[in-house]
């Protein structure tokens, strides 16, 4: 593919002012975020409930169908690539922590359900895990989407590289006190792969409403920090081009360098 950039908006939503209508609070963020002239908007994981994960049934999305209507609508009104981030969606009899995508004319393109369930009690006791691999190509461009706990597997993100992602999009609801986990874990993903990564945090604060999470991010393959968020609502933006990915790649080649025979003697 020729020379490409990519604009990406990265939306840090407060889970506190979102509580009394998600929905009608992520609208006007994206439509906050259109006004930076993105190419993608990304948002946080799980934006749409905010309570314990026992209840979360009750109050998922059914099918996807509120979460649908509303990026689809978006998407087409600002023409622009919307990563909606994750929802708790019902689908049957069971509940899945699910990102829509959706280009610029409104169509959706990928439907990715969260592969790795954080421990039980927590979401592995409430939520039904993803079989299949967030792959999907916006503006011509190879993409992929993790969804918080998948970026701690490299095992599964490089099956992401491997798979020509130059870009992916993580939405993250990351614990306060682990926040610095959360940048360790987005950086390195971008160097091991080769790819720039675009993270986007929910805010909550701790019991005694102090100590913020957040951490929205963009990241070069190098690892470097183009933009973020820390611990304060609002958006993060920047351009994404294949230069600089290009010249991540000829520093290193991680790729190439495997030694997937090694690798198969011992486990993988």
């Amino acid at each position: 593919m020729k020379d490409w950039s990519m604009k990406v908006s990265s939306v840090q939503i407060d889970a506190n002012k979102a509580k009394k209508d998600p929905y009608g609070y992520a609208e006007s963020w994206i439509h906050r975020a259109a006004q930076e002239d993105p190419d993608v908007i990304l948002l946080p994981e799980k934006w749409n409930l905010f309570s314990s994960p026992e209840d979360h049934m009750e109050g998922a999305d059914r099918n996807g169908d509120k979460t649908r209507k509303l990026l689809s609508r978006l998407a087409k009104m600002h023409r622009v690539n919307i990563v909606g981030g994750s929802v708790a969606e019902a689908r049957g009899s069971k509940l899945y922590n699910t990102c829509h995508v959706f280009d610029r004319s409104g169509e959706e393109v990928l439907v990715y359900d969260k592969a790795h369930l954080y421990q039980a009690g927590i979401e592995q006791e409430f939520y039904a895990a993803g079989d299949g691999i967030g792959l999907v190509t916006l503006d011509g461009i190879d993409c992929g989407v993790a969804i918080c706990y998948d970026m701690d597997f490299p095992e599964w993100i490089r099956c992401y590289a491997l798979n020509g992602v130059d870009i992916l999009f993580a939405a993250f609801d990351w614990p306060p006190k682990w926040l610095g986990h959360m940048e360790l874990v987005i950086r390195s993903r971008a160097i091991e792969n080769q790819c720039f990564v675009a993270a986007a945090g929910l805010l909550r604060h701790d019991e005694k409403n102090g100590v913020k999470s957040g951490g929205s991010a963009l990241v070069s393959p190098k690892g470097d920090l183009m933009a973020s968020a820390g611990s304060e609502e609002g958006i993060v933006t920047a351009a994404f081009d294949k230069g600089l990915l290009d010249e991540a790649r000829a520093w290193q080649h991680f790729l190439e360098d495997r030694r997937r025979d090694l690798y198969r003697e011992h486990g993988l």
